[in-house]
């Protein structure tokens, strides 16, 4: 070779080169007072994005979050760091979202809301059911409340009018037909706030996958649910301090500490066919999620739920889910494995809860829930309950193990 390289000084310079084509990965550090969004969109596949320690009070930005995650990066919230919803970010919105009940019989969905709702009246949910099917020419009738339960009813057997028709506080409702409804047929119209996320992964429909992403930490995610509306629990959309939504993979959550929220942390898939009766839909696009692990987390949520792992409302697919390890404290069902969620595992969590422990809710299929542990129950209350409702399909393959309440199982 002359003067040239030697045989094995052209191998080491050949691996030096190649070596020198990899980009070296950049740490931004985040403090209270930057915007983390702005940091994010600066950084490139790869990163790492660090909050400093102290309180992280943001406006929404991006797809209703404090921070909108789109590319591969590692987000570490440090001991002492909070990442938290501003005050009085949500605010009561005078137009409901109507939630219809998918699983119950319903030959026409007709109803109009109008109005105008008092503001004044604060957060409510009204809910109207067809009471009776008229004969021989008479309308349908319908019965309503503006309240949580049934016993507030303020109205039944009201005759369809096919007009306006009054309620309270100035919700009007109509319904285009007076005669064709079923008994049983119920909607909810929620009066309530806007969603809102702490960190969210996808908005649902994008087209490409957005893969390998990381949280993780000591610190905290806060909601601030204290001090904004909330949307009711019965709508489409609701709060949480984590959400993977859409056409995700290869997410990764440790450590962290999640409070004042309505749900911890929320995934599912979307699908943009048409919603059927009992989980089923019409032909479209469906934009799914899989490969996610939530562990050695912390859900301190003494009013709000915990882990909800798939959506009736978001029908996509959720593949390969790992929830376990993680210790939580609820006011309602912990952690729920919900509609399309396929081969999952729910494994040596610790659950305080209220409410259900893992309720196993509409089918999900292929799980494995193993060796959870319920404290602090002196009601003798079920680790793990399986079930559906209405016309929803039940649970299938689901392996139940060593899933002790302490204080009630010997």
């Amino acid at each position: 070779m002359g003067q040239g390289l030697s045989a094995k000084g052209l191998i080491l310079w050949i691996s030096l080169s190649a070596m020198g084509t990899f980009v070296q990965a950049d740490t931004y550090i985040v403090e209270p007072s930057d915007d983390p969004q702005a940091v994010l969109d600066r950084a490139v596949s790869g990163d790492q994005i660090i909050f400093a320690p102290g309180l992280h009070q943001h406006h929404l930005g991006k797809h209703r979050s404090l921070l909108y995650v789109d590319k591969p990066i590692t987000i570490e919230i440090k001991g002492g760091a909070v990442l938290k919803l501003a005050d009085d970010e949500t605010q009561l919105e005078a137009k409901p979202e109507i939630t219809i009940d998918h699983g119950a019989p319903k030959k026409l969905n007709d109803l109009q809301v109008g109005g105008e709702f008092d503001l004044e009246t604060g957060p409510i949910i009204f809910r109207v059911r067809i009471d009776g099917e008229g004969q021989d020419g008479q309308p349908d009738t319908f019965e309503w409340s503006a309240g949580d339960v049934w016993e507030a009813s303020r109205g039944s057997k009201v005759p369809i009018t096919g007009d306006w028709q009054t309620l309270a506080h100035g919700v009007q409702i109509r319904f285009d037909s007076t005669t064709g409804h079923n008994r049983g047929s119920l909607w909810f119209l929620s009066y309530d706030g806007p969603e809102a996320y702490g960190i969210r992964i996808g908005h649902g429909t994008q087209p490409d996958y957005i893969e390998n992403v990381r949280i993780v930490g000591d610190g905290t995610i806060d909601m601030n649910r204290s001090n904004n509306v909330l949307p009711s629990g019965l709508v489409k959309n609701i709060n949480a301090c984590v959400l993977v939504h859409g056409r995700v993979r290869g997410v990764h959550i440790e450590g962290i500490t999640m409070t004042d929220t309505m749900r911890s942390v929320m995934l599912y898939g979307e699908h943009t066919g048409e919603f059927k009766r009992g989980g089923d839909v019409g032909p479209g696009e469906s934009f799914d999620a899989e490969d996610i692990t939530i562990q050695y987390t912390r859900t301190l949520n003494p009013h709000g739920a915990a882990y909800l792992l798939g959506h009736p409302s978001h029908r996509g697919h959720l593949r390969n889910v790992r929830c376990n390890f993680n210790y939580m404290v609820t006011g309602k069902t912990a952690l729920e494995p919900n509609f399309q969620l396929d081969q999952f595992e729910v494994i040596g969590n610790i659950i305080k809860s209220d409410g259900q422990a893992i309720h196993c809710w509409r089918k999900s299929t292929n799980g494995v829930v193993q060796d959870n542990v319920r404290i602090d129950d002196t009601t003798g209350k079920p680790v793990v309950v399986v079930n559906s409702p209405g016309a929803w399909e039940d649970p299938e393959n689901i392996t139940l193990r060593n899933n002790r309440n302490h204080l009630s199982d010997r």
